[in-house]
């Protein structure tokens, strides 16, 4: 038998410019809020346990060094319960991590550069300016309408991202699923993809020096610079400009 409770609640930022959300068992939800203030509203969900349970699971905050932490605090003699996390942010604020162990990430119209990851979840990200790091352990992985990429990692799950720019070597991988890129035209990088089970399109590119093969292909985009790599264990990769 089920049993849940909910509750909101606001947090102030005190002197911190970024935050980091953490969890461990249940989803972390970044959107942006209004005024000054941090909301947060805690799902909690419990599983053939009394109700009382659910009262001992807290959330932490704490301001160090300018970073806002907002984390769920599990007893450690407590099993067969999640917790979710939905987190507005004021514009004052920049997102510096979200991350959850069991369950997924989701992150739209938020300013800061971040990283998201999930051990056993998907993550998603929209129409957030900064540069990210997103990491999927079990899930797939999705990026629409950032500011740029840092890395791309996928354990057991296919990647479909916009890779509207990049800062330095960046590399998108995933194990066991394929890859969708779409490669802004005015990137200027070393070119790679590869797998290892799979084909790789890249017909949507513009490509100088190219070398091709089924399961590889290498060459220069635009002028040249650091390297963007893109490799996929067991998947096809398929790659598009991004207009």
């Amino acid at each position: 038998m089920a049993t849940s409770s909910e509750e909101s609640f606001d947090v102030s930022p005190e002197d911190a410019t970024s935050v980091q959300v953490l969890n461990r068992t249940g989803n972390v939800t970044i959107r942006p809020g209004s005024g000054d203030t941090v909301s947060v509203t805690v799902v909690k969900r419990g599983f053939g346990i009394d109700e009382s349970v659910l009262d001992r699971i807290s959330v932490d905050r704490s301001v160090s060094d300018g970073v806002l932490t907002i984390a769920v605090v599990y007893p450690s003699d407590v099993s067969r319960v999640s917790t979710d996390l939905t987190v507005s942010l004021p514009d004052s604020l920049d997102l510096q991590l979200a991350e959850t162990a069991n369950g997924g990430v989701d992150v739209e119209r938020v300013s800061g550069d971040a990283t998201l990851r999930a051990g056993n979840g998907g993550v998603h990200a929209a129409g957030t300016p900064g540069f990210l790091t997103l990491e999927a352990g079990n899930g797939g992985i999705e990026a629409r309408d950032v500011g740029g990429i840092d890395k791309v990692s996928a354990g057991n799950g296919g990647i479909n991202i916009e890779i509207p720019a990049i800062r330095g070597d960046t590399e998108v991988s995933a194990s066991n699923g394929g890859i969708d890129a779409s490669i802004s035209a005015g990137i200027d990088a070393m070119f790679e993809a590869r797998v290892t089970n799979g084909g790789v399109d890249v017909s949507g590119l513009e490509l100088t020096d190219a070398t091709i093969s089924p399961s590889r292909v290498i060459g220069t985009l635009g002028d040249g610079g650091p390297s963007l790599t893109l490799r996929a264990g067991n998947g096809g990769i398929d790659v598009q400009r991004l207009d």
